[in-house]
């Protein structure tokens, strides 16, 4: 699993690269993130992640009125979604231990 866990941190940290240029390009605030529990257990860590990107993907899967970040979102929501099915892959093989 862990080689699983990796690619689905590149795959976030690529979602979050790309929504960092996009937000930049629309001037928000990139110093706005959630807290982190670093107390709950790895299957939780895994559920939590899945709300996280659901969340991530329906904040950003709206229509983009400015064609020069269109891409930024579209590349970004390909690696929100590459690290949901990975994540929803370890939830499943957890679950089978």
């Amino acid at each position: 699993m862990d080689r699983e866990e990796d690619h689905a941190i590149e795959e976030i940290d690529k979602a979050i690269g790309e929504i960092k240029r996009a937000a930049i390009d629309d001037g928000k605030n990139l110093n706005d993130h959630p807290s982190v529990d670093a107390h709950i257990g790895r299957r939780g860590r895994y559920h939590r992640a899945l709300e996280l990107l659901d969340k991530a993907h329906n904040d950003i899967a709206r229509e983009e009125d400015d064609p020069s970040v269109r891409g930024l979102r579209n590349r970004a929501l390909r690696h929100i979604d590459e690290a949901h099915r990975i994540v929803d892959h370890l939830i499943m093989q957890a679950a089978g231990d």
